[in-house]
């Protein structure tokens, strides 16, 4: 599953999570489609288990439950 969450004509910026056998493959992706030779880009990876999952879940649904 992939979902974009920043989007403007210069820049964007997606998630992508893929479900592999040694856990939950998570992934940044930029996008410029200005650019000279416009490719995504990874600009983070890792394999994550799902405690590590819900711990970054947590995180985020603690962030947005600080918002005014």
């Amino acid at each position: 599953m992939q979902s974009i969450f920043h989007s403007s004509p210069a820049y964007e910026l997606s998630a992508q999570v893929q479900h592999t056998p040694c856990g939950s493959q998570l992934s940044f992706i930029s996008f410029v489609p200005t650019a000279n030779r416009p490719e995504a880009q990874i600009k983070f990876q890792a394999c994550l288990s799902k405690p590590e999952l819900q711990a970054l879940r947590d995180c985020l649904d603690q962030a947005l439950s600080s918002l005014p």
